[in-house]
This record gives C-alpha cells, sequence and structure tokens, in this order.
C-alpha cells in the first residue's frame, strides 16, 4: 500500500475494520491461496526473540553453574520448573519430547498474545500505517485462526504420531474400533466417535484461543472508540470521555493479563494431555 493511504478513520466501521485486517499478499486465482503476512512476520519474529532469550539465559547458566540464577535466568527457571511440573504430574511414562514442546508452545503462544498488551494503534497505526505504509496490520498473531489451527494441528499431528508408533498398528486400531464399546458389533459406532473425538481436540484448542484473543483485541478497540470523535480534550466532555477511555483501558489491559496467562497455559496443559494419552499403554 502506499503510505499516503493512510489516513484517520472517517467512521467507526473504518476503525475496526483497519485494526482488524490482516496484511495480505495472494500468489494464486482463488483467495484461498492468500497468505496473512503480518500474522507469518510476527510469528516468526517471536520465536526468533524465543530462541535467543533462551540461549541468553543458557549461557550465563553454565557460566555461574554454582550460583543461584539472578535476573532473566531466575525466571526462566521458574519457567522450566513450572512447565517440568506439569508433565511429570501428567506423563507417567518415557516421553523426552513432551517436555521441551510443552515449554516451546508456552512461551511462544504467551508471546504472542502479550503482544495485545500494547496500546491498540501502536503496531497497526503508528508502526505499519504511518511508518511503513501499510493500510492494514494485525499485530496479534493469535488472532488469525490460520495461526491457532495450523499450531493445533501440529499438536494433532504429534499425538497421532506417537499413538501409532507407542501402541502399534494394533493398538492403534483397536482405539477406534473397541473403544468404548468393546465389542465387534460396535465397531462401526466406536469409529465414528473416536473420528469425532480426535477433530473435536484441535478444533478446541485452536477456536479456544482464537476466539478468547479475538475478543479481548475487540474489546481493545471498542474502548479506543471511546475518544475517536471527542477529538483532543478542549471541553469538560471531552475530557472525561477521555479519563473513562484511561481508566476503561487500564482496567482491562490489567484483566487481560489473566487471560494472556492463562490461554497459554491451557493450551501447554492440553498438549501436555494429549500427548501423555497418546503415549499410554492398555486399556483406557
Amino acid at each position: 500500500m502506499a503510505a499516503e493511504s493512510a489516513h484517520a478513520p472517517a467512521s467507526v466501521t473504518e476503525y475496526i475494520q483497519h485494526h482488524l485486517q490482516n496484511w495480505t499478499w495472494q500468489f494464486g486465482d482463488s483467495s484461498f491461496w492468500t497468505l496473512n503476512l503480518d500474522s507469518l512476520l510476527l510469528s516468526v519474529l517471536v520465536g526468533l526473540i524465543f530462541m535467543a532469550f533462551l540461549l541468553v539465559c543458557a549461557r550465563s547458566v553454565r557460566k555461574s553453574r554454582d550460583t543461584v540464577p539472578v535476573g532473566l535466568a531466575k525466571y526462566v527457571e521458574g519457567v522450566v520448573d513450572l512447565v517440568d511440573g506439569q508433565v511429570k504430574s501428567t506423563v507417567h511414562t518415557p516421553a523426552p519430547l513432551i517436555g521441551p514442546l510443552a515449554l516451546s508452545i508456552f512461551c511462544l503462544i504467551l508471546l504472542m498474545n502479550a503482544v495485545d498488551l500494547f496500546p491498540v494503534d501502536l503496531w497497526s497505526t503508528l508502526v505499519a500505517e504511518r511508518g511503513a505504509g501499510l493500510e492494514h496490520f494485525k499485530s496479534v498473531a493469535t488472532t488469525d485462526p490460520n495461526i491457532t489451527i495450523g499450531t493445533a494441528l501440529s499438536v494433532f499431528l504429534l499425538v497421532q504420531f506417537y499413538s501409532f508408533k507407542v501402541k502399534g498398528v494394533g493398538g492403534y486400531a483397536k482405539e477406534f474400533l473397541f473403544h468404548p464399546f468393546n465389542h465387534w458389533a460396535f465397531s462401526w459406532f466406536n469409529f465414528i466417535l473416536k473420528v469425532v473425538e480426535e477433530i473435536a481436540r484441535p478444533l478446541s484448542l485452536a477456536l479456544r484461543l482464537f476466539g478468547n484473543m479475538y475478543a479481548g483485541e475487540l474489546i481493545m478497540i471498542l474502548i479506543g472508540l471511546m475518544t475517536l470523535a471527542l477529538g483532543w480534550p478542549n471541553t469538560v466532555g471531552g475530557a472525561l470521555g477521555w479519563i473513562g477511555q484511561l481508566i476503561a483501558g487500564i482496567g482491562w489491559g490489567l484483566f487481560h493479563v489473566i487471560i494472556v496467562l492463562l490461554q497459554a497455559f491451557i493450551f501447554m496443559m492440553l498438549t501436555i494431555v494429549y500427548l501423555a494419552m497418546a503415549h499410554e499403554h492398555g486399556e483406557h
């Protein structure tokens, strides 16, 4: 988009659309072949930040193994202990992948969600529109269903892979044909129930995260609309409107911190539970 297209929103509808539309690139004849470049860019950026952060902390710990961690290393150790404790209390079979995977998922989703704590106009208006000349730019990657569904599908594929690897062909097929009713006459019904259950898992993971973060972003936008038509606070009404927006924004922002943390934790915990079930042997 050209830089001169940047302008102040003329209406409430335009303001909302400006903040909820992605920066896209279509590389095919159909709209299906469209990439949301902002979501991809921020996801990659968050991943690089996460890896660099852990690398710096790991090097600092190696240099002083006999001392108590301080600063950032102390918080990293706390997060690692939290995830490790959840894995040990849930998974009762040797599964070295689950811990690192759960830690990565928790930190990545937490960082992507945390972008929503910045002022709503910072990235889309000041940085993207006025700085880079982009008419549309969504800063919170987890408000894009493509990102949440892609993450959930990655977990789903790992669950299927380890379920097949641990239980073998017979055990894997038995879960579809003889649970919950252990009789061949109900195998068709068991198969339908199992397929629905397996499909529901990634859908629930993806839509829960997307729905909560999208709703939170929308509320932030609506709070930002409180002073859109008031302009600068040159009158008593304008001043009260700005004060009201400030109070509402701070209040919702503090509550949204809980949502940001909780959604990352829930996604991590369900990933651990699903992978633990995939590593279980025998009847369940």
